[in-house]
């Protein structure tokens, strides 16, 4: 090849300071130009590289572009994700409502940008990612349900890495938000009162009304997830005399309570219902229980909230931690206390002073007199 002008360097001109034009054949033999940003001493070096590379191509050890095959949207690998996630779940290692989470955080991906989904997995960024987490920050969703995506969006680029698609998961450098821990949401006993007053309003001639009424005490005295309750799971079969059982929950455990008067009283007032009490479906039974409580004017209350008061009242009942965590179905003992830190704190305290009392009481009491025999 002749020498380029502007350099003494074959296959290296100089186009203007700092950029240098590298003149090359490629594998096919065709003439290729590439401009080089940089010094002189760069640009050969570059030279040098782009044709190592084709002299790897022309060898066989390395695909030529043309064949090297493009790497998949973002889109298509959370696609070929659920998939993969789907064959667990007909294999029943995986719940379906954990798999149903992927599709909602999918769809707020594309209704923040629909541009993210399309590009190419690999160049997507932390940038990116940091990008949808301050937008759902300012539209006001939770922390804790931010970071609950996060974990599902990397648990995808995660599968993109086991499936040769990327090196580098760019979730590697996305932190989770800080959230500090406070006692979930459950129901004071002045709110009690007025939920109280609210369900004695019903009209349970109305079965929009009465299905809410009992729904609203069904799951206030059992402490039920609102899916563990429901058909196909929870049907006639898992009720006895004194006990009822919910035999799937979140941790694929089954979980037996005592049947107490007030359950008792909505169930024969349901007996009627083939199959099971609680023919509903998730949205129905979350439209019923919201009912209730804007007419009891409670707010950030979901049925959820109703669990999570049975636990506290639960505990406050027993003062038994341990025996909070089996009656609700817990995983372990620390998942309750992280949920009633400030309630067990609390109670802790006036049992302080109780005790104080008591002590104090006694020291401060007059020995009894005593008769010499």
């Amino acid at each position: 090849m002749k020498k380029s002008s502007n350099t003494n360097i074959p296959g290296v001109r100089k186009k203007a300071p700092g950029k240098f034009i590298l003149d090359f054949r490629d594998h096919n033999g065709k003439r290729r130009q590439k401009l080089f940003r940089g010094n002189e001493v760069d640009a050969v070096r570059a030279r040098k590289a782009i044709l190592a590379r084709r002299d790897r191509i022309r060898a066989g050890i390395e695909a030529p572009p043309e064949k090297t095959q493009a790497k998949p949207t973002l889109q298509e690998v959370w696609d070929m994700f659920t998939k993969h996630r789907q064959q667990k779940v007909d294999g029943g290692s995986m719940k379906q409502n954990s798999l149903d989470r992927y599709k909602w955080i999918k769809k707020s991906l594309n209704k923040y940008s629909p541009k993210l989904l399309k590009t190419s997995i690999d160049q997507i960024s932390s940038e990116m990612i940091d990008n949808f987490k301050r937008y759902r920050l300012k539209r006001g969703f939770r922390k804790e349900g931010i970071n609950t995506e996060l974990r599902h969006i990397r648990a995808v680029f995660n599968f993109g890495i086991k499936q040769g698609f990327i090196n580098i998961s760019p979730m590697r450098d996305v932190s989770n938000i800080k959230v500090t821990k406070k006692d979930v949401r459950f129901l004071s006993d002045e709110e009690l009162v007025i939920l109280k007053k609210a369900l004695g309003e019903l009209d349970l001639s109305d079965k929009f009304e009465k299905d809410a009424h009992d729904l609203m005490v069904f799951y206030l005295y059992t402490g039920a997830r609102v899916s563990e309750a429901l058909l196909p799971n929870f049907t006639w079969s898992c009720i006895t005399s004194k006990a009822i059982v919910f035999p799937v929950t979140k941790n694929n455990t089954s979980r037996t309570i005592s049947k107490m008067k007030p359950i008792d009283v909505v169930l024969k007032s349901r007996r009627n219902l083939p199959t099971g009490p609680f023919q509903f479906t998730y949205d129905q039974v979350y439209n019923r229980i919201l009912y209730v409580f804007n007419k009891a004017k409670l707010e950030n209350a979901s049925p959820h909230t109703l669990r999570k008061t049975a636990g506290a009242w639960y505990y406050m009942a027993t003062r038994d931690i341990f025996a909070v965590k089996c009656w609700l179905g817990h995983s372990n003992v620390t998942v309750t206390e992280n949920h009633y830190t400030g309630l067990i704190q609390s109670l802790r305290e006036s049992d302080d002073d109780a005790f104080e009392q008591l002590l104090t009481k006694q020291l401060e009491s007059k020995p009894d007199k005593t008769v010499a025999l």
